[in-house]
């Protein structure tokens, strides 16, 4: 008996045990964001858990709520945590992002600062300050910290993007197209990097180039409204901004439907709850930046007096369509004559159909691009710098036939201006679709 009642202790006490440990690792790796949020809530509540513990759950819980447009309560939650473990850049840095989605400029500038006297190697801290410079306003601030992102991690796509908004808006369009451009080699199916250089490049007054440009961004991205806006403002064919306007016309319908409860979701009117964003405000907590990834995460994310429903993936790209075009008309120029250029592009290769000869893909690249980039299945770097080996565009992630056809027919800034025949283009798609990494 004392035997059945000392395993029945130890079997009750490791069950104790394992109740403990449960939220902690529910509120760092929960299956969701409602399952994080309850056990993050459960180990700040909780007594039987330490400084240590209720400091990540802060932080946890902090950035559920950042995610979710909650951004007064993650300060909250991001400045306990910093009373817990003042020693943890992670919570100076989700503060910022916090007070930089209500507008704080100089409290996200200060927290940034804060973030990167504890860590000041980090290339991610240096590039959301300057982008929280950027929104500010201080041009020069934020070209200097992106800088000293890049010194830190040249080959981030992102940084270069925001760089080149920074040139931009200082002026300097030649260094903000040389930011894109690398972004692209780096990324070439970037379709923000392609709206962003269609602007500088419609500013310079090259318009055939920018309609290649927004044509590129509207390919990959039809939820980008400023680039369909773009090529309608240059006369290019309804072909390509027709699918934008489907996604706006639905994303209408979903946010008309799921989210006018709490939300003003049209250009005009209060919200009927006074702690839901107006949503033709979104776009403005992320200044020319993509809604999506934000957007994104605040759908998924569970809100502290939200309704509970579900969006597939493609019902928030609707979602970002349509809040996008709440926005259109901020910040284009005028409208100018279409160019007859771009009336003559060809229709784009639909992923699933046929593709070329891989074959005669690589014997293709070999003879024409070859000279620039390195168009083997090897890791070796490729003869000018510049150009992204074929084997790194083939595993880039979400690479695809429309992804390869954009690429190859947009202008790169070094390469010669070649006029790829169709039958060659799917050659030369095959083979690069060849070398992908197989999972």
């Amino acid at each position: 008996m004392l035997a059945r009642l000392s395993l029945g202790t130890i079997a009750l006490c490791l069950g104790a045990g394992a109740a403990i440990a449960d939220p902690l690792a529910d509120c760092s790796r929960g299956a969701n964001a409602a399952v994080r949020l309850r056990a993050c809530t459960a180990v700040i509540d909780g007594t039987a858990y330490g400084a240590e513990e209720k400091a990540l759950a802060y932080r946890n819980r902090g950035n559920a709520r950042a995610d979710a447009g909650a951004s007064m309560q993650a300060v909250s939650d991001f400045s306990q945590a910093i009373r817990l473990r003042p020693d943890d850049a992670s919570g100076y840095a989700g503060r910022a992002r916090a007070r930089l989605a209500l507008r704080d400029f100089d409290g996200a500038i200060a927290d940034y600062g804060e973030a990167l006297r504890l860590v000041p190697s980090s290339p991610a801290h240096y590039t959301a300050r300057g982008h929280a410079y950027y929104v500010k306003g201080d041009t020069k601030a934020a070209i200097a910290d992106f800088d000293a992102a890049l010194r830190l991690n040249p080959i981030s796509p992102s940084t270069l993007n925001r760089r080149g908004l920074a040139y931009r808006r200082a002026g300097d369009l030649e260094r903000a197209i040389d930011d894109y451009t690398a972004a692209l080699a780096l990324n070439p199916i970037y379709a923000l990097a392609y709206n962003n250089r269609g602007y500088a490049r419609e500013a310079q007054g090259r318009k055939d180039a920018a309609i290649a440009d927004f044509q590129a961004a509207v390919l990959l991205d039809p939820s980008l409204i400023g680039a369909k806006e773009g090529l309608k403002r240059l006369g290019a064919p309804a072909v390509w901004f027709t699918e934008s306007e489907r996604r706006v016309a639905a994303g209408k319908a979903l946010v008309e439907k799921n989210c006018a409860a709490c939300h003003a979701v049209g250009a005009k009117g209060a919200s009927p709850n006074a702690k839901a964003p107006e949503f033709r405000n979104l776009a403005a907590r992320h200044p020319s930046l993509a809604l999506r990834e934000p957007l994104s995460r605040g759908i998924a994310a569970p809100h502290d007096e939200m309704p509970k429903f579900a969006l597939s993936g493609p019902e928030i790209d609707t979602i970002v369509a349509y809040i996008n075009s709440l926005g259109v008309g901020a910040d284009w120029t005028t409208t100018v004559k279409r160019t007859a250029e771009a009336a003559k592009r060809p229709k784009p290769i639909a992923d699933g159909e046929d593709l070329g000869d891989a074959g005669k893909g690589l014997a293709y690249a070999r003879k024409v691009c070859a000279t620039c980039h390195n168009v083997l299945r090897n890791e070796l770097p490729s003869p000018h710098r510049q150009a992204p080996p074929f084997k790194r565009i083939a595993d880039t992630p979400g690479m695809s036939v429309t992804a390869l056809t954009v690429w190859s027919r947009t202008t790169h800034p070094t390469m010669p201006n070649l006029v790829i025949d169709p039958n060659d283009m799917d050659d030369l798609i095959a083979y690069i679709l060849s070398l992908r990494e197989r999972k």
